[in-house]
């Protein structure tokens, strides 16, 4: 079973306070205006969360994702052009101005497919583009989220998350139980993120020729030891 495929019909629902996603278009936003952009690719774009904002904001977006079911939520959002694709693989019709990256993608990765991530990303948007994504960073992953259970419990459906953490990811089964009439249904899930260090992802990207330009808490704000998530802002060299 592919990973979201389930739980894509209720992962807006899930995920509804974790994250700031209207601040962080702002951010998005200014960064496109600094550099003139007006087309946008949203890579692991998932229910299209992102790409909703940035289009009502006026650009022409395309969400990329691998995962069919979450795709099919994205859909229901807005007229961006959505395409299946692995984001290891990416390819558009022509390269674009922007590509954003929002929400834990790159955690998806493991170390050794970073730089040829970002190579995929460098050849599908302009000369001088940037390149906007955010991680989990090593602490959230080893500290908060490792060798630890979360739930979320309403009243139709429960979702427990079950971590164990391994030297360089942190293994996630999901089970979702969906209540159907007088019983439950049960889906399970597995994922894998990968730790990342700050270090490695500067490397990764020098060497797929991009310029960083900022690297933040959350979308702007001062980087911290403990910060949670940490954004990168490059620019094709």
């Amino acid at each position: 079973m592919d990973i979201y495929s389930v739980l894509a019909k209720y992962y807006d629902k899930f995920t509804d306070k974790d994250c700031d996603y209207t601040s962080w278009s702002q951010y998005l936003y200014n960064v496109a205006r600094l550099h003139n952009c007006n087309e946008i690719v949203d890579i692991a774009c998932g229910t299209g969360k992102m790409t909703e904002l940035l289009c009502k904001r006026g650009f022409a977006l395309t969400g990329a994702d691998a995962s069919v079911d979450m795709l099919n939520v994205a859909r229901t959002k807005c007229r961006a052009n959505f395409v299946r694709q692995d984001m290891r693989r990416l390819q558009l019709t022509h390269p674009v101005s922007m590509a954003v990256c929002v929400n834990d993608g790159v955690n998806y990765l493991k170390p050794a497919e970073l730089a040829p991530f970002f190579e995929r990303v460098a050849a599908n948007i302009t000369s001088g583009a940037p390149f906007v994504f955010d991680v989990s960073s090593p602490y959230k992953l080893r500290e908060t989220l490792g060798n630890n259970v979360f739930y979320r419990d309403y009243e139709q459906e429960t979702l427990l998350w079950c971590n164990a953490l391994r030297e360089d990811s942190v293994q996630m089964e999901l089970t979702l139980f969906v209540k159907d009439g007088e019983t439950y249904r049960r889906f399970d899930e597995r994922h894998v993120q990968y730790v990342h260090t700050r270090l490695q992802i500067e490397q990764a990207l020098t060497a797929a020729r991009f310029q960083i330009c900022e690297v933040s808490d959350s979308y702007g704000h001062a980087l911290a030891p403990h910060s949670p998530r940490i954004t990168f802002y490059a620019v094709k060299g």
